[in-house]
């Protein structure tokens, strides 16, 4: 079965996860210590790693895929589920991963960090947090008007934009404030199969403070 190199702190493996597990392909997970050197970590997924970066998955076939959203690009194409349906939609999935890369996966995972594990330099913190409003506004202004960032159905977009979300509360961010996230993210609870972060990732090897991953 494939495996998934991962942390269990970590949005963008949980997010991997999530859509192996709602795509019901059954994975073996494999804990890497986040707290050691690169260099020093397991030989097994220094070789897998292109990057030295959780996550990684190595299919059964032999093929290893790092970065989540290539991985949710190449799962989606494997298996063929949750992309869209139409050429035009498929672009716009792609959009969606792209536009997370650059900018939600900017912003609340290092203000998760800096407040819940390794403190930033105020300054840089505060850039986060104000760049994390702006996202989750861009999110709230389309999400008015689709229950997914797709309008046919959930796709890797919805799973690669929500990979952090449910720690919002970590970042100290209040979803309050952005209702129609807040409904989004029920509608992506409700998927069969979902599980939350801390019930899905096999937890191992606590970050420590002062860990810079």
């Amino acid at each position: 079965m494939p495996i998934l190199y991962c942390h269990h702190e970590s949005g963008h493996c949980y997010k991997v996860a999530l859509a192996l597990t709602l795509m019901g392909v059954d994975f073996e997970q494999r804990p890497v210590d986040l707290n050691r050197l690169r260099e020093l970590r397991s030989e097994d997924f220094r070789n897998a790693s292109l990057f030295g970066e959780v996550p990684v998955l190595v299919f059964d076939d032999g093929l290893a895929v790092c970065q989540s959203n290539a991985i949710l690009d190449t799962l989606a194409r494997r298996y063929g589920r949750f992309d869209g349906r139409t050429e035009a939609e498929k672009v716009r999935v792609r959009e969606w991963l792209s536009w997370e890369g650059n900018r939600l996966a900017m912003s609340l995972p290092h203000l998760r960090f800096s407040r819940s594990f390794t403190a930033a330099n105020p300054a840089v913190e505060a850039w986060f947090a104000e760049r994390t409003q702006v996202d989750l506004d861009t999110l709230q202004n389309h999400l008015y008007c689709t229950d997914f960032l797709v309008s046919s159905g959930p796709t890797i977009a919805d799973i690669s934009a929500c990979g952090y979300m449910f720690w919002a509360d970590q970042a100290r961010i209040n979803l309050d404030s952005w209702p129609a996230v807040q409904a989004w993210l029920g509608r992506i609870r409700a998927l069969p199969g979902w599980r939350a972060p801390y019930d899905l990732m096999r937890a191992r090897h606590p970050i420590l403070t002062g860990t810079r991953t």
